[in-house]
């Protein structure tokens, strides 16, 4: 299963455009159009609250560069938006970095070169292997140094280099670094006119990296051949240069020095992603329905969606069980408060620990009441599970289900609630409630 966007697949980023999940695909066309005419250096955010897919959408607007030849049938994109992806095809080097992979590195620019020197084989159609690379690499860094920059490279100690990172160092370890960096782009560009490179995932770095990178880019990315697209939250970048800096300073005036365009990226269809990315929800079957109505009742971002599903996977076999007995309890321990707690773990962990300590009555009352009762389809399937008829039953069916959990003196059915919460961390004591065993 996959469980973090970092995971997506070439597949999946197929799927997603084809079918525009993510309904996404007009502003991946304008993007296009604005990088497809750029002549001069320019910075770009791709901002977005933490999971509103900005890494789904950096990735996918890298493969539809590289697979734009696939999509001759104008069904996906019309003849007309096809234009700048076959230029930005034609002219551009596209290269993605993870900063939150990376910031352990010890130095931002560094890093930064190392994965472009990673990349730089499969760009080239060269293998991979860092012994062939040396071959490809090293007529190319006789250039560099033949032409000007005498400190790039110490050609005599170049056979005994036995990494890309080795090399990035060595690249790096100069006093005309931003020289000597522009020709090894002009060099890895080749016959190609322009440096794409993403940056995504700034905002989760670490705050001394996540700066060392910024300034790494306004010093030493200013090549007019070079478009620099960093995918971040600036909200909660913006913060953490304030935390770093002091709580007098301009977080978002710092940030706004470095861009010179902001692309915003509003929430997606939770449903849509999760059936296209989980197969959840693509049908009717009422723990997945009631799952999503608990993420949307708790406004779920794509990252905790995913989180969601991994958890719930954790516990399938307990939620999807078919229980013979007192089924209407069953069904509400498995539709309703075991969404909900899984919901709470992920969301708000104060509130998670007052639900599982017996004091989650107004939380349940307030799901029911702003999610549920609205809509008469969720209203006729959980009067059906509660086996009543009328609204105020069912609200009362299901808090005393919920306090009966806790109450060790009712023996008369038995659900693994606890056995199974237990495995999402609880401070209660399996011990205590050792009368909630499964029977089967």
């Amino acid at each position: 299963m996959i469980n973090t966007e970092s995971d997506l697949n070439d597949e999946l980023l197929k799927q997603s455009i084809e079918e525009n999940t993510l309904n996404r695909n007009s502003k991946l066309v304008i993007m296009s159009k604005l990088l497809a005419n750029l002549n001069k250096n320019v910075t770009i955010s791709i901002d977005g609250r933490w999971g509103t897919g900005k890494t789904y959408f950096v990735k996918q607007f890298k493969y539809i560069v590289e697979h734009i030849e696939n999509y001759n049938d104008n069904k996906i994109f019309t003849a007309e938006e096809k234009v700048a992806f076959n230029k930005i095809h034609n002219s551009s080097l596209v290269i993605y970095y993870n900063a939150w992979e990376n910031d352990s590195h010890a130095n931002a620019l560094e890093s930064l070169i190392y994965n472009i020197l990673n990349e730089y084989p499969n760009m080239k159609n060269q293998v991979v292997d860092f012994k062939d690379f040396k071959k490809v690499f090293k007529k190319i860094s006789r250039d560099i140094i033949y032409k000007g920059t005498l400190e790039l490279l110490d050609i005599n100690n170049f056979d005994d280099l036995n990494s890309f990172e080795d090399l990035s160092k060595e690249i790096t370890t100069i006093e005309e670094k931003k020289k000597s960096f522009n020709q090894l782009i002009d060099c890895i560009l080749g016959e190609k006119n322009r440096l794409i490179l993403m940056i995504d995932e700034l905002d989760r770095c670490k705050p001394s990296f996540a700066i060392e990178l910024l300034e790494t880019i306004k010093h030493f990315y200013n090549n007019d051949k070079v478009t620099v697209i960093v995918s971040t939250n600036n909200y909660e970048l913006s913060n953490t240069i304030r935390n770093y800096y002091g709580n007098d300073f301009d977080g978002y005036g710092y940030l706004n020095k470095f861009y010179d365009s902001i692309i915003s990226l509003d929430r997606i269809n939770i449903k849509k992603y999760l059936q296209m990315k989980y197969n959840f929800c693509t049908r009717t079957w009422a723990w997945h329905d009631f799952s999503y109505l608990v993420m949307i009742h708790f406004n779920f971002s794509l990252r905790e969606c995913n989180r969601y599903v991994s958890l719930y996977n954790m516990l399938i076999s307990y939620i999807e069980n078919d229980r013979k007995y007192f089924e209407d309890r069953n069904y509400i321990h498995t539709c309703i408060l075991m969404p909900i707690v899984l919901a709470l773990k992920i969301k708000d962990i104060d509130k998670y620990n007052l639900f599982i300590n017996k004091e989650g009555e107004q939380i349940i009352v307030d799901f029911l009441d702003k999610s549920v009762s609205n809509d008469e389809k969720y209203v006729s399937w959980i009067k059906e599970l509660c086996m009543v008829s009328t609204d105020g039953d069912y609200k009362q069916k299901i808090l005393e289900t919920y306090y009966e959990v806790f109450d060790n003196e009712y023996k008369y059915y038995k659900f693994p609630f606890f056995d199974a919460i237990s495995m999402l961390g609880t401070d209660l004591l399996i011990s205590n409630i050792s009368d909630n065993k499964l029977t089967e």
